[in-house]
């Protein structure tokens, strides 16, 4: 008996020896083991001047060299970057010329030792007038900021909801509405939350700006004037908005609003086109369509035009709502017109883009694609851009309706391109941002969140200050 107790200690003993070896061991090769060689990352954010170099840790490092030169043997090193000790997993690389290619690696630090040089990351800096930063959200329940020339995330805000708006920016702040029934206001370069106004209802369409307000409409049926400095409702009571028909209060909304000389344009459920006096909140005019109205009205040289699902185009005088002409398509418009150059675009659900004439409405042209359109098509350099249904974005001949190029993605576009300096930007079900070459179709990069792209539309933000809006958005008129 009593050697078997002894037999019992010395194994358990053993056990003990052993677990904590093995626990020394790791202990050993965590914090003093060899020092593993960091992964250097794409470049995410860049800038005219700068850009953000990131890495991963890897390891036991404490610190790392950061270097930084024009060519790739770094022969020709930075002289504030030869190297740089940086301390945590990224820095900003500054003090650099505009357009130009640059390169970087590092080797981590720990104690005496030295790891290996990383891979090698080039990067070019942006030009004075390029393309900066993308603003959209996703069914993720995320808005998201991404660099325009990399398509790295810059910055992420989670919401409570879905986002099916588009965002407007004016001095610095973007607004943007979310299913969770709020229209939030965050900073432009920080996603910082400013303020977030109730709706009473998911906020499905996009707001537009006009004299220090913010104008927008709710899936509930009500409307709303908010101040941009704290986001307080003017026209309702504890934030509740105003019904845009007290006789028919409980419609549902997703034509965004366009506000243009005071007057506040919006579609209804109800088949009908207001326009509101936005400082009385008294109709200057109500015009009848044949069906509902999610199509957002276009305001140009007098005329509202707006689609409905009665499968027409209108064009009704801004002034007095009466009608100047109705163009037939062969189904349902819930895509937004826009109007360049005396002519009005728009997208038709029989899987068509059309032109009208803008003061006659006789038809210029009609393209077919392989799906319905439900995306706003816009026009840059006499070329008409437009998503479908087929999953396609499509570049046509603003004047003939000719096809220049399509390009695929991996989901139906119903999102609205908007088109910059260096690229077309669009929304896709298939949960991504792409940006395509304007002259070619060729896809520059896309990148991915974490649910479908379904109707919010990219607003571009340049390097120069401009804010460039989809043709879904009142403001982009």
């Amino acid at each position: 008996m009593k050697s078997m107790v002894n037999l019992l200690k010395g194994t358990i003993l053993t056990l003990l020896l052993m677990i904590f070896c093995i626990v020394s061991c790791k202990k050993s090769n965590t914090d003093n083991g060899p020092l593993v060689t960091p992964t250097a990352l794409p470049v995410a954010d860049v800038g005219v001047y700068s850009f953000l170099a990131a890495w991963d840790k890897d390891g036991p490092a404490s610190s790392y060299n950061l270097y930084v030169a024009t060519d790739t043997a770094f022969a020709n090193p930075l002289p504030n970057y030869n190297p740089a000790t940086v301390t945590g997993t990224s820095a900003t690389v500054s003090g650099l010329d505009s357009t130009k290619t640059y390169y970087f690696r590092l080797t981590a630090i720990h104690g005496n030792d030295t790891s290996l040089h990383s891979n090698t990351i080039s990067i070019t800096t942006a030009g004075a007038i390029d393309d900066r930063y993308l603003y959209i959200g996703s069914e993720d329940e995320n808005f998201y900021c991404i660099n325009a020339l990399t398509g790295g995330k810059v910055w992420t805000f989670t919401t409570l909801g879905d986002i099916e708006s588009s965002a407007t920016i004016v001095n610095g702040t973007v607004y943007v509405g979310s299913t969770d029934e709020r229209l939030y206001a965050l900073d432009m370069l920080t996603g910082a939350k400013k303020w977030n106004s109730l709706g009473g209802a998911a906020i499905l369409t996009s707001p537009a700006y006009f004299d220090g307000y913010v104008f927008f409409a709710s899936y509930g049926g009500n409307i709303f004037d908010v101040d941009t400095t704290y986001g307080h409702d003017t026209w309702g009571t504890d934030r509740a908005g105003i019904p845009l028909n007290s006789a028919q209060p409980v419609q549902t909304l997703s034509s965004s609003p366009t506000v243009v000389n005071g007057v506040f344009y919006i579609g209804g459920q109800d088949h009908k086109l207001y326009a509101l006096d936005i400082y009385t909140q008294t109709p200057v005019w109500v015009a009848s369509t044949g069906d509902t109205i999610d199509s957002s009205p276009a305001v140009s040289n007098g005329i509202v035009y707006v689609g409905s699902s009665d499968w027409h185009l209108y064009a009704f005088n801004a002034s007095t709502g009466a009608t100047i002409w109705t163009a037939a398509t062969n189904d349902s418009i819930l895509s937004s017109p826009t109007v360049v150059n005396g002519i009005v675009y728009v997208g038709s659900y029989d899987n068509s883009l059309y032109a009208f004439n803008a003061l006659t409405g006789q038809k210029i042209w009609s393209t077919a694609t392989g799906g319905r359109i439900q995306s706003s098509p816009i026009v840059s350099n006499g070329v008409v851009y437009v998503g479908s249904f087929d999953s396609k974005l499509y570049a046509f001949d603003a004047q003939t309706g000719a096809v220049i190029w399509s390009t695929a993605t991996g989901g139906r576009i119903q999102s609205s391109p908007v088109v910059g300096k260096n690229g077309v930007y669009v929304g896709s079900y298939d949960d991504k941002l792409y940006a395509f070459n304007p002259t070619t179709g060729a896809i520059i990069w896309s990148t991915a969140t974490g649910n479908a792209i379904r109707m919010p539309s990219p607003v571009l933000y340049t390097f120069d200050g401009r804010v460039l809006q989809p043709a879904v958005s009142g403001d982009q008129q």
